[in-house]
């Protein structure tokens, strides 16, 4: 799933490159003809969405096995730049699709990178948010559902993506300690929130000497 919102985003911005005349002739549509010239045409533009959007999917699950438990935007960034160069700098050269992206038209190269770039930001949002999601633990009171868990997405859809990202690597029980003031902060968005490291555990208040929406971390 996260790799066909990724892609449904990608596509937005080469739907935007072709309407302005950016790229005209979108590297789906040119893998198709290649493989498939005696298609129609209608047939050759229904296959080149439905091989666009299963090789983006396709890349999500590859990712998803690789980064799930530890996927942030920046690892989506990185990922969707190893996709664009193992594509464009890689096997569709290989192949005769298209040429290198550094001999490529400076509009398809750029836009295509551009493109990669979004997916990869998307696909590490989203993964990281359902990896964090599925680490927060039930609280009394909490709406659950079959496996008894709370309703994670709510929760993460009152945190800032700074808050999300700073919970990403954490335990559930440091999860459970800290989500409540991050919610306050969040909240009020007035100041951050400072997380103390105590003999025996942690605690996290709001700090008004902290700025909103940022943590910080000590130790007493």
């Amino acid at each position: 799933m996260a790799g066909l919102v990724a892609t449904a985003a990608m596509s937005a911005l080469l739907v935007a490159a072709d309407v302005t005349g950016v790229m005209n002739y979108e590297p789906p549509r040119k893998i198709i003809d290649k493989f498939f010239p005696r298609f129609p045409l209608p047939l050759r533009d229904a296959a080149a969405v439905l091989a666009h959007f299963g090789y983006g999917v396709a890349g999500g699950c590859l990712y998803a096995v690789a980064r799930r438990k530890q996927s942030t935007r920046a690892a989506g960034i990185a990922y969707g730049v190893f996709v664009w160069v193992v594509g464009y700098e890689g096997w569709l050269p290989a192949m005769g699709i298209l040429p290198p992206a550094h001999r490529d038209k400076t509009g398809r190269a750029l836009t295509m990178l551009a493109a990669h770039l979004l997916y990869g930001a998307v696909l590490g949002n989203v993964l990281g948010r359902r990896a964090l999601a599925e680490r927060v633990p039930a609280k009394p009171g909490d709406v659950s559902g079959p496996s008894g868990n709370v309703d994670r997405h709510d929760l993460l859809s009152r945190l800032p993506e700074s808050y999300v990202a700073y919970l990403s690597d954490k335990d559930p029980a440091f999860t459970a300690t800290v989500s409540p003031v991050l919610e306050q902060s969040a909240a009020t968005q007035e100041h951050g929130v400072h997380v103390r490291f105590v003999p025996g555990g942690v605690q996290a208040l709001v700090d008004p000497a902290v700025p909103y929406p940022q943590v910080t971390e000590g130790v007493d």
